[in-house]
């Protein structure tokens, strides 16, 4: 689009950080430096496909080389020119994310440092958590990934780390943007995305709206969804608003994959489902963000943030029950659920920076009430039925899900917390800085499950925990930073849903030790050792369960990206993880399912020297390697490690518009076949065979 080139150049989001700079420090910018140099000064903040600054880990835009952790960011150009449609593809450019299960595709779900699943919360939308299903959208700018635990500012949180998802926002400038692609296996999609101000009103809005409907790869089924995005930005003397909100219908195919057989995938028809055409899940998500942000000096700011997310969802599946591995029978159920989730958020933010004894602070203080609302209504469990054979699949011998179960209908898990968190970024002198935080947090929690006789309060429970950050770095250069850092994290467990016994929440600690570099001729790089363990891990020992598990990961992380030379650009990262389950009756020295030890991606993009008449050619490709993991606690089983190349050709000029790009990508280039993660033997998630996607765009 057009704003300067700002949404496709990855300079938009470098606005998007302006936009979230301390009041205080925007203030003293507009009074020194004309209005339009102000605009486009942020776009130094991002290069290409290398990040300079984040918000996730301070709320604010931060210098990464500045924060005493592991920041990752997935930048708009990254997003544009790897075609990334969904936060797997996003998660292919960031160190030792593995896919974890995903509820039959339905769900993002990754395990990060060796810990994590889908619905375990550590996804944010704009620094909201999420209750959505998927998280990436036509909306999306760029994404950041903040490693280890991030409880003290966000809260309950897995010990490996979150995934922000964050939105484009309007632009003072107008831009339209029309694009459209074709999917090699069929179908396609449309978008639009406008943007400007509102005469002379300091209003900026944006509109966003894209149609998708796509054929399943497999043998059957369909991708489809719409989306509306409308918002709203106004700017005064001091004061600045947003509001945004999203709409989204989706049907989604919903597929267990693939079954394990003597410790290996089945040797079965690569395309071939084990479900039904009725196995599908279909809903309506929704978000809606609001923030005033008040200048109150120059060196002080306040933000009040609101947010309220909501995902109302019909689930049916084949769900396979059991594997005769001789014959390939495989009996199945017909189960089903409905599902209402949601989180409201709202938090008070004062940010701001304050001198004592010639040391700056640079100062975050805040509260925050979160409530997170996940309702199962009605659900339907069918008997298990048998006449499927995995080798010879024939369809329509079992019926949609119609047996409705009272005893595991309406389960109720609500989360309710208020807390009250500080982070002090104090520079000793122009090398140290010490960073210093602390968050107390006081929840309630109560699952509740069934109807009328079967009706009963599993859990119902108050507890306080006080989360501490300490960390350190060392700015040896303006190019080179050394930090470390001492951070705790928690999750409540969720009752038992046989006896109704309640557990001590998850408790994790970790250290991380690491060094950044941003380099002058534009590689930017950071390498992190960090050492994990997680207690209060639920175990069972005959029949009796308790929160007295303990497990463990350790490990290396290393990122680079940036500009080689004129012509070259590199996205490269490996990880070492080594999981371990430290205190488990039967598990013990297992490792962690889904957590490969190995985790590697190289990617190089090539700007052809070409006459100026002929447009802009970039060509880029690479690959990633994602090492062997197990695939279940026990480790009775295996997933092969594998290799998947993608590439990509591009074409600009201003054939149409200010801009005109057309763009072929060729996902998994050599058809390898690879399976992802697993649920457990009988439900092995499938990798996409050879892929090519054609997109056109044009922008005026």
């Amino acid at each position: 689009m057009k704003f300067n080139r700002f949404s496709l150049s990855g300079q938009g989001a470098a606005l998007l950080t302006f936009c979230l700079l301390p009041a205080g420090h925007l203030l003293a910018q507009e009074l020194e430096l004309p209005s339009q140099e102000v605009v486009a000064a942020p776009v130094a903040d991002e290069n290409g496909y290398q990040a300079k600054r984040a918000s996730t880990a301070s709320k604010s835009s931060v210098a990464l080389k500045d924060e005493a952790q592991s920041v990752q960011v997935v930048t708009p150009q990254t997003i544009e020119d790897f075609q990334v449609r969904s936060l797997d593809d996003a998660m292919k450019f960031v160190s030792g994310m593995t896919q974890s299960n995903t509820l039959a595709g339905t769900q993002d779900g990754f395990v990060k440092r060796g810990f994590g699943g889908n619905a375990d919360g550590s996804i944010l939308r704009d620094g909201i958590r999420s209750s959505l299903s998927r998280n990436f959208s036509a909306t999306t700018e760029r994404v950041e990934v903040l490693k280890g635990p991030a409880s003290l500012l966000y809260g309950a949180l897995e010990p490996g780390g979150l995934i922000n998802v964050i939105s484009k926002k309007p632009q003072y400038q107008w831009g339209t943007q029309l694009s459209a692609d074709s999917y090699s296996f069929g179908g396609g999609s449309l978008a639009v995305d406008v943007t400007g101000p509102i005469a002379d009103s300091g209003l900026a809005f944006r509109l966003i709206a894209e149609h998708q409907h796509e054929d399943y790869w497999r043998n059957f089924g369909e991708e489809e969804h719409s989306l509306i995005a409308p918002s709203l930005s106004w700017e005064g003397e001091r004061l600045r608003l947003n509001i945004a909100y999203e709409y989204k219908e989706y049907s989604s195919p919903v597929d267990r994959g693939t079954v394990i057989i003597n410790g290996k995938p089945a040797k079965v028809s690569y395309n071939d489902r084990f479900g039904e055409s009725w196995s599908k899940a279909e809903g309506i998500d929704e978000l809606l963000t609001a923030t005033a942000e008040y200048q109150l000096s120059d060196d002080w700011s306040t933000r009040l943030t609101y947010g309220w997310n909501n995902e109302r969802y019909d689930y049916a599946e084949a769900r396979p029950n059991a594997l005769n591995a001789t014959t390939g029978a495989l009996s199945r159920r017909s189960d089903g659920s409905e599902h209402d989730n949601q989180t409201q958020y709202l938090a008070w933010d004062w940010i701001g920076n304050a001198s004592l004894f010639s040391q700056r602070h640079d100062l975050l203080i805040g509260a925050d009430t979160e409530r997170v609302d996940n309702f199962r209504g009605d659900t339907w469990r069918g008997p298990a039925v048998g006449g499927f054979n995995i080798y010879n699949p024939i369809y329509g011998d079992l019926a949609a899900p119609s047996l409705l179960n009272p005893a595991q209908s309406d389960r109720s898990d609500e989360l309710h917390s208020r807390s009250i968190y500080a982070k002090d970024n104090w520079h000793l002198n122009d090398q140290w800085i010490v960073v210093l935080g602390g968050r107390y947090q006081r929840f309630e929690q109560l699952v509740e499950q069934g109807r009328g006789a079967t009706y009963t309060r599993t859990t119902d429970r108050t507890d306080t925990t006080f989360l501490p950050f300490g960390g350190l770095v060392f700015q040896l250069s303006d190019q080179v930073a050394f930090y470390g850092n001492y951070s705790r994290s928690f999750v409540p467990n969720a009752s038992d849903t046989n006896t109704g016994q309640a557990f001590d929440p998850e408790e994790g600690r970790s250290y991380e030790l690491g060094v950044k570099l941003d380099l002058p001729q534009g590689i930017g790089a950071s390498l992190a050792l960090f050492d994990i363990e997680k207690k209060n891990v639920v175990v069972t020992n005959n029949s009796v369960s308790e929160a007295a598990g303990k497990v463990g990961s350790r490990g290396v992380e290393l990122d680079i990206s940036g500009r080689l030379s004129e012509h070259w650009e590199l996205l490269g990262s490996y990880a070492y993880t080594d999981t371990e389950i430290l205190d488990d009756p039967s598990n013990e020295g297992n490792e962690l399912v889904n957590a490969a030890r190995n985790v590697g991606s190289l990617y190089l993009v090539h700007h052809l020297h070409l006459p100026q008449e002929l447009g802009q050619w970039k060509l880029g490709g690479g690959a990633r390697y994602v090492g062997e993991r197990a695939g279940d606690n026990a480790n009775t089983f295996w997933l092969d490690s594998y290799t998947v190349a993608d590439a990509f050709v591009t074409w600009d000029s201003q054939l149409l518009g200010e801009k005109t790009r057309l763009q072929l990508n060729v996902r998994n280039l050599f058809n390898e076949r690879y399976y992802p993660s697993s649920g457990g033997n009988l439900r092995v998630a499938v990798g996409e065979p050879r892929e090519l996607r054609m997109s056109a765009s044009v922008e005026f």
